[in-house]
């Protein structure tokens, strides 16, 4: 038994991050008693089998050091130069559109803000995201009180709607994925209980904006890691008829709501939004002017360079909300294309880092603010080229102000955090063993014996 503990102590003592050192120390133990329990079953003795067990291990340094440079945080310096790139980028835009003028008291502003979110994106990605798991619940409150608290006292309103506080409700998301986390294994139960803490942010974005779009988005978003979350096997429910339900209760509800939000709560300005985008001819003096001047302007512009008279048309716009349309219409399709193109590059290597966690709340929360980022870009692109009617979007990066600045970097810090700590924070509740990849150290216990 001393052998076994000299052994334990001296490989742990290799290992330089305290997070990871536990369970590494608890994986290790776990095999040797394995290991001892077959020599056992050979016929040894237990303390013979022990002793062999330990002495198989190898070099307890060795093999401390390699599970050290296996188990440690890991920076993505490549997400981190494509964050940095894509705000500058999206900085550009702004001024090539006429959005805000350098030297200017906005682009100045514009600047600061990006510093701000630039030290919260570092900040966040050096903590320990596993706090959203372990405190879902009352995270999931407070932030929700918050909401309410400022949309009533600080938020400002534009035809009725507090615009600011649009996009910190999207924050809820990976509150969210701390919620579906805690519900694992608690069947049917956890699934209701999952499904009712969807409901504060979708009605905060549906009245409380009020947003029917948001609102939509939201539910989509959320649902969408709700049905992971079912397929994964998170709830130990029957998982094809769950899947089912779900999938038909996600396409009727919105279908319903946008129908109820049409006829009951939207303004007369909003309904005519919707009515010039499926009847445009009908409305081309009113509101399905706009529709033609995209169809208009995209006909005629360049793969390289502008349409003709497109700086009038752009003036007639809300540059900060057609961020990418402007863009196009002054500058060709070519810009465009590689915009949409550099935003997704990072959507899809947000992707990939959330599918190789195998920490399961790493994989929610990974999973919940690509979903966002995906989301708003595919949601954005489509209003801006008119194939969405006319709402409040934002694209990410390209969207200029202070709240998207700051909620878009708090995304990547998250997703930053996740990518760190992929090799570092086990997953306990989920898994009952933690199988860490020793078979890479096959090479220096070989070595050890």
């Amino acid at each position: 038994m001393k052998r076994k503990e000299e052994f334990i102590q001296l490989l742990a003592d290799q290992i330089r991050c305290k997070r990871a050192r536990e369970d590494v120390v608890r994986e290790i133990e776990a095999h040797i008693s394995d290991q001892a329990q077959e020599y056992e079953a050979e016929g040894m003795t237990p303390e013979e089998a022990l002793a062999e067990a330990v002495e198989q291990m190898g070099d307890p340094v060795a093999v401390g050091v390699e599970l050290d440079r296996i188990h440690r945080p890991r920076m993505d310096w490549g997400m981190i130069v494509m964050a940095v790139l894509l705000s500058l980028g999206g900085l550009a835009v702004q001024c090539a559109i006429g959005n805000i003028t350098v030297g200017s008291a906005a682009f100045e502003r514009q600047c600061l803000f990006m510093g701000i979110g630039f030290c919260l994106m570092l900040g966040i990605c050096f903590l320990d995201y596993s706090f959203i798991g372990k405190y879902a619940k009352p995270l999931f409150l407070l932030y929700a009180a918050g909401v309410l608290f400022y949309m009533t006292q600080f938020s400002y309103t534009v035809n009725g709607m507090h615009r600011g506080a649009i996009l910190p409700l999207y924050l809820f998301v990976p509150l969210y994925a701390g919620i579906l986390y805690q519900y694992r294994k608690t069947g049917y139960a956890g699934l209701i209980k999952s499904i009712g803490f969807l409901i504060p942010p979708v009605w905060l974005a549906w009245f409380g904006i009020p947003s029917l779009s948001t609102a939509i988005q939201l539910f989509l978003i959320c649902g969408g890691m709700l049905l992971f979350a079912v397929a994964k096997g998170w709830f130990s429910v029957k998982r094809k008829q769950t899947i089912l339900a779900l999938i038909l209760v996600g396409v009727i509800l919105p279908l319903v709501g946008g129908a109820a939000g049409f006829a009951f709560w939207l303004a007369d300005y909003q309904k005519m939004r919707i009515l010039a985008f499926l009847n445009r001819g009908a409305y081309a003096d009113g509101a399905g002017y706009y529709y033609q001047q995209i169809a208009d302007v995209l006909s005629r512009v360049n793969w390289i360079g502008g349409a003709a008279n497109a700086e009038e048309i752009v003036s007639q716009t809300a540059r900060g909300e057609v961020s990418l349309f402007s863009l196009v219409a002054l500058y060709g399709s070519l810009v465009g294309f590689l915009a949409v193109f550099a935003i997704s590059a990072m959507v899809i290597h947000a992707f990939l880092i959330s599918m190789k966690q195998r920490n399961q709340l790493g994989l929610m929360v990974g999973m919940g603010c690509t979903m966002v980022l995906g989301v708003q870009t595919v949601i954005g692109t489509a209003v801006n080229f008119g194939c969405l009617p006319i709402t409040t979007v934002t694209i990410p990066f390209l969207t200029g102000g202070g709240t998207a600045a700051i909620v878009y970097s708090i995304l990547i810090g998250l997703l930053l955090s996740v990518s760190r700590n992929r090799d570092v924070l086990s997953d306990r509740l989920y898994r009952p063993k933690w199988r860490l990849r020793l078979e890479r150290t096959e090479g220096t216990k070989m070595t050890g014996e």
